[in-house]
């Protein structure tokens, strides 16, 4: 058996234990001292080496003049390196020594001219039997020690071979003799805990535990360490630099009772944080984290980078952190839009943008994928409203008073019809048939004309006020109306081959929009519908429509008043513009979580000779293949447009 304890018998010069006095040594040598160890040895284990020290000897060679008789060694001489010599031997049995016990003798060293006297114990071991929790927990807020134990008819012998990196022994608060237990005797083994290590190899690990019990040569213990229930908080996850800022703080704190680990990971190489990483006690605010950007590593334009709050905080352990800054100067991914835009639709397919705009009044083609406009179709008067058929070969425009057909494959006007009022909103049923509602009324029927034929048809539902909204469900026979201006909004289900109202309930769903398949809607307050529990019943007020999910914000508990949502088969992705700030959410479609957060720039310059003014996104498009966002941005104090496009990475 291999001996024990190389560390803790190195520690024991001042163990009375170990006789580390000059009593111990023979009253007729004159030696220079005594060993601050001592050399333990039993002639059951195998020949092996062993380690004393002598203070101050440093590196030097040694001879040994005297020894015991069964202290069998390979060689009389060595050396000293750092004060420490090793040997390498095995003890023969003597009969004087048969009990159980312990044997005191002693080594007698020279070496640079000086003679010490090494201890030497000769242990007759009997069979001693360790008793231990396989199981062992170490709390950040106790004085947690591990307890030993021996059982036996015997000298226990112990020692620690591993234990995780996150725990040291506090070997100020445990005597070395403690490693050697006779019958019925107890050591308790306090430990240090290091708790950033400990979260970072997930708070559990193995002590093995030597000893010369015949039946547990080797023990395992499962320790885990308690940190107990820390909470981080953070002031905000939004930080801004805007144009001018270089500096802004992060305050990090734990609000909880227990030990909190935190770091930040992921900065972007333009962003650089007083430190990094931080051990706080319960209930402290240590201070703020300084986090300063570097200006000089960007081109001009808008930035926004998200970067991972990591705590050991349960349920928050990491927290995105998302961080914007404008560089001036001209912004290559906005372009300038000339008039004030009314409506607007996106063809995926041909990664094509249809606006209409008054000032001057107009229909525009545009490609994003070249980003030019490819064609301008005049309009009369001034556009309220644009619906484009499912195929984008025919687009209607409501301006005035007026509702003009438009050949999407020529870009010229087939027919304009007058009406005595002003459109509010239009779109496309099938064929050449366009529903609408008007303007400046109150409860009247939806309304229909073909722009071909010119025949016309009113519906009977009696729902429209001076602003209903109306939209087709994609794939399907059905329009949805509902209201802007009156509560409840209600939804009203018109069919499109009966021209007649198949449903209404009378419950509020904003603005709204449909999945690519019509298989859903979603509504301005983030709540995701089936479309076919909607258009299913017949009649008026049937149990009101009820969410199948809803987007989910972290941090978030109520989403409410979305300007606008797009829909990407190709990302699996839904896109929402925040009402309340400059970023544009990526929602998975499935289960509606967050994915990411991308930020527009909230702020346009058109020129050097220009002041810049804030503009806000009312339109996002996501392109074909869902690698770019085409955010459609008006002036918050003007009707001034731009369109930037942000890569979606």
């Amino acid at each position: 058996m291999n001996h024990f304890l190389k560390t803790i018998i190195l520690l024991s010069s001042t163990i009375a234990f170990f006789s580390c006095s000059d009593d111990f040594v023979n009253d007729k040598l004159t030696i220079s001292g005594v060993a601050t160890s001592a050399v333990i040895i039993s002639p059951e284990w195998e020949a092996d080496d062993y380690e004393f020290k002598c203070e101050g000897v440093k590196d030097a060679d040694f001879t040994i003049s005297s020894k015991p008789e069964w202290l069998i060694l390979d060689s009389q001489s060595g050396k000293f390196t750092d004060s420490i010599a090793t040997i390498h031997g095995s003890a023969n049995t003597d009969p004087l020594f048969s009990k159980v016990g312990i044997y005191i003798d002693q080594m007698i060293v020279n070496t640079n001219g000086k003679t010490y006297a090494v201890p030497v114990y000769y242990i007759t071991e009997g069979n001693p039997s360790v008793r231990v929790n396989r199981t062992f927990e170490i709390a950040y807020n106790s004085n947690s020690q591990l307890s030993i134990s021996n059982t036996g008819d015997g000298v226990l012998l112990w020692d620690i071979v591993s234990m995780p990196d996150w725990l040291t022994v506090n070997l100020s608060q445990i005597s070395p003799t403690s490693v050697i237990l006779g019958n019925g005797a107890v050591a308790s083994v306090p430990f240090i805990l290091d708790a950033k290590a400990a979260v970072q190899n997930g708070l559990t690990g193995t002590i093995v535990l030597k000893t010369n019990d015949k039946n547990n040569p080797l023990i395992e213990i499962a320790v885990s360490a308690s940190l107990g229930t820390p909470n981080i908080y953070y002031y905000s996850n939004q930080i801004d630099f805007g144009a001018t800022e270089t500096s802004k703080n992060l305050e990090i704190n734990n609000n909880g009772n227990g030990i909190l680990i935190w770091s930040i990971e992921g900065l972007p190489e333009w962003l650089s944080v007083t430190y990094a990483s931080g051990v706080f006690p319960p209930y402290s605010s240590p201070g703020d984290v300084i986090l300063t950007c570097d200006r000089s590593k960007l081109q001009p334009g808008f930035y926004s980078a998200t970067f991972n709050l990591k705590s050991n905080t349960p349920n928050k352990s990491l927290v995105p952190i998302t961080v914007t800054l404008r560089v001036p100067g001209y912004n290559p991914n906005v372009h300038a839009l000339e008039g004030n835009i009314i409506d607007a639709r996106f063809d995926k397919t041909t990664n094509t943008l249809y606006y209409v705009t008054g000032q001057p009044n107009k229909l525009v083609t545009y490609d994003v994928t070249t980003k030019t406009i490819l064609h301008e179709v005049a309009l009369s008067k001034a556009p309220t409203c644009l619906a484009i058929s499912e195929d984008f070969t025919k687009a209607a425009v409501g301006h005035g008073g007026l509702i003009s057909a438009i050949d999407l494959n020529n870009y010229t006007v087939t027919r304009t019809v007058e009406y005595g009022y002003s459109i509010y909103d239009m779109e496309w049923t099938k064929d050449d048939w366009f529903c609408y509602t008007k303007a400046g009324t109150y409860m009247n029927n939806l309304l229909w004309v073909n722009l071909s034929t010119l025949q016309t048809a009113e519906s009977d539902d009696q729902e429209m006020d001076e602003g209903s909204n109306v939209k087709k469900v994609p794939q399907q026979s059905y329009v949805v109306a509902a209201r802007r201006y009156t509560s409840p909004s209600g939804i009203t289900v018109i069919d499109t081959n009966t021209k007649l109202e198949k449903n209404y309930r009378h419950q509020s769903i904003g603005n709204y929009w449909f999945s690519p398949t019509g298989q859903y809607m979603i509504d301005s307050n983030g709540n995701v519908y089936s479309t076919n529990e909607m258009v299913t019943p017949f009649g008026r007020n049937p149990e009101n429509l009820a969410a199948i999910g809803k987007l989910q914000i972290p941090g978030i508990s109520y989403v409410n008043n979305i300007p606008w949502i797009d829909f990407s088969s190709a990302s699996k992705s839904l896109w929402a513009i925040s009402p309340e700030s400059a970023l544009i959410y990526q929602f998975e479609d499935n289960d509606y979580t967050l994915v990411k957060t991308f930020a527009y720039d909230d702020m346009y310059q058109p020129n050097t000779q220009t002041a810049a003014y804030a503009v806000k996104a009312k339109y996002v498009f996501s392109n074909s293949s869902g690698s770019e966002l085409s955010v459609l941005r008006k002036g918050t104090n003007n009707s001034s447009w731009s369109l930037e496009f942000i890569p979606v990475k």
